[in-house]
């Protein structure tokens, strides 16, 4: 097969690659970040590069780029193989994403093990999306340092179905994933040493905690049995290995933990999550949810405990949404609309010209628009304001923001709306469901736990407002940060917290909600807006 070399501007790299390759393969060869929420699909719109000489564009470019972006030379990545010798032009990103870690810490709650005097240890949240990593010295339990980076993983998708789908399809698929984030760990343990002034040698465990995609391709396991039903993980119990196993760079021995899993996709971030909130100890009724891609939602029932997986999908994290982008640079993160004939009032990450919307602002712009009656009950938008239009395939779009210096007009779509429903449906079916099998009525929840990154951002009046919580009062609702990666500190210092983990997970009731009789029903009601 003839070879055909491809050089990336501005970074200058350069690869040899066959004619039958396609660009996204070509970029995730050299090591370059391009998104590609849907894996190479062609699903998503967002792998565009510009390409000299540029191909003739499919009918896929065609959906997705404006014909000015066209005319200059955008294509999409996935849809177009390397006939020929090719520059291919990829924007640097201009900063990392808003990655929510939390402050110097003491971990109170936990007795640290005896025996680690003068050592550390690293506690990381794998998550889907990003990964953060804590230093804390293992004889006190106080938190030294904390280091986050997006996963790299996501050049094979933005979801772990993506994911799933290039391990088990993919010749070299697993180990493909499974390096990428063993390389991006190394470098984190690399980053937190050498900013902490400490020697490597100094560190002596490492704990990791994850949903269970996460937690087997990290692993190397396989993964084919969480991509079919009844998605069933490969491997339950808790893990401890070193890092020669898992592949990293040390040249001594640490020890690695990794909690057990609860299901399919409901992983050690959940059992992190119960531990750092000790849900498993409460005399209340407490729904704490995780939103995400795969969104966690657990229920105690005065420590009786069930959960279950809402399959959200990304437009969250702004992967479906036309003008979606994740929370850095340029992202609007809040929106207030006040007038129907005035620009709404925005706030932009790094107070830059907003280039897209994030998902606080996505959540924020649909509950405004429910609000002001720029959209029904059923999320249908209605022709109220100058500032909507017809938008072809579309519908109708509501205009956020005009950037005149940009040529770009960042607007809130029909089939956008579409998306939101469908998300916060997942979600709110998923508590519904929690409730129903605990005979559990809404006005008795004592409060709501908002996990995570997305959960910090977000506005509980706009969560509330588009129905994507149950309707209890705001002042119920608590975000309590990056739950999962307290957990993990837990975990990293405590052998008792290692072993409440294991007990925990044999007593929590799993429910599968796409296996449930209720679920469609509850589903398509909960597709409505209040």
């Amino acid at each position: 097969m003839k070879k055909r070399i491809v050089i990336f501007e501005p970074s200058g790299l350069r690869i040899s690659v066959s004619q039958e390759s396609s660009f996204l393969e070509a970029v995730r060869s050299v090591g370059l970040h391009l998104p590609s929420d849907c894996g190479g699909g062609g699903t998503c719109g967002k792998c565009s590069i510009v390409l000299r000489p540029a191909p003739e564009p499919t009918s896929i470019d065609e959906k997705y780029l404006s014909s000015n972006h066209l005319a200059q030379g955008f294509r999409l990545a996935c849809q177009h193989r390397v006939k020929f010798d090719t520059r291919a032009v990829i924007p640097e990103p201009r900063r990392k994403a808003k990655i929510l870690i939390d402050g110097l810490s003491r971990l109170e709650s936990w007795e640290p093990d005896s025996g680690y005097e003068g050592q550390f240890g690293i506690a990381i949240d794998l998550g889907t999306t990003t990964i953060v990593a804590y230093l804390l010295a293992l004889d006190s339990g106080i938190q030294v340092s904390q280091l986050a980076s997006l996963n790299p993983q996501v050049i094979f998708g933005e979801d772990v179905i993506s994911r799933i789908t290039h391990a088990v399809r993919e010749e070299h698929g697993s180990s493909d994933l499974k390096n990428k984030v063993v390389e991006e760990i190394d470098s984190l343990i690399e980053s937190l040493v050498d900013v902490s002034k400490i020697i490597l040698e100094r560190i002596s465990r490492i704990s990791i905690v994850g949903n269970t995609a996460m937690h087997h391709l990290l692993l190397g396991a396989d993964v084919k049995s969480l991509g079919v039903s009844p998605y069933e993980p490969t491997i339950r119990e808790s893990i401890v290995t070193s890092s020669s196993e898992l592949g990293l760079n040390s040249k001594h021995n640490i020890e690695i933990y990794l909690p057990p899993n609860i299901a399919g996709f409901v992983g050690g971030d959940t059992v992190g999550f119960i531990l750092s909130q000790r849900l498993d100890l409460t005399e209340q009724i407490i729904v704490g949810i995780d939103i995400g891609t795969n969104g966690e939602i657990v229920l105690s029932n005065r420590g009786d405990l069930s959960c279950c997986s809402a399959a959200a999908g990304p437009a969250f994290e702004g992967a479906t949404i036309r003008y979606g982008m994740r929370g850095q640079d340029g992202a609007i993160e809040h929106v207030a609309i006040e007038d129907l004939e005035k620009p709404p009032e925005i706030t932009v990450i790094g107070d830059v010209t907003p280039r897209g919307i994030c998902g606080s602002a996505i959540v924020d712009t649909v509950s405004e628009m429910r609000r002001m009656g720029i959209i029904d009950k059923s999320g249908r938008l209605q022709k109220i304001s100058s500032r909507i239009s017809e938008d072809g395939d579309f519908g109708l779009s509501y205009l956020l923001v005009e950037v005149p210096s940009k040529s770009l007009k960042i607007s809130f779509n029909q089939k956008d709306v579409r998306q939101v429903q469908l998300a916060k449906a997942a979600i709110n079916s998923g508590v519904s469901l929690l409730l129903q099998e605990a005979d559990i009525r809404v006005k008795e929840i004592d409060s709501v736990m908002l996990a995570g990154a997305f959960g910090s951002y977000i506005r509980p009046e706009s969560a509330l407002g588009i129905g994507l919580l149950p309707p209890v009062d705001k002042e119920l609702i608590g975000q309590v940060g990056n739950a999962a990666g307290e957990g993990a500190k837990a975990l990293l210092l405590s052998s008792q917290a290692r072993k409440i983990a294991s007990d925990l997970v044999s007593k929590i009731k799993y429910i599968e909600l796409a296996s449930h009789d209720d679920f469609q029903s509850i589903f398509l009601k909960s597709t409505s807006f209040p």
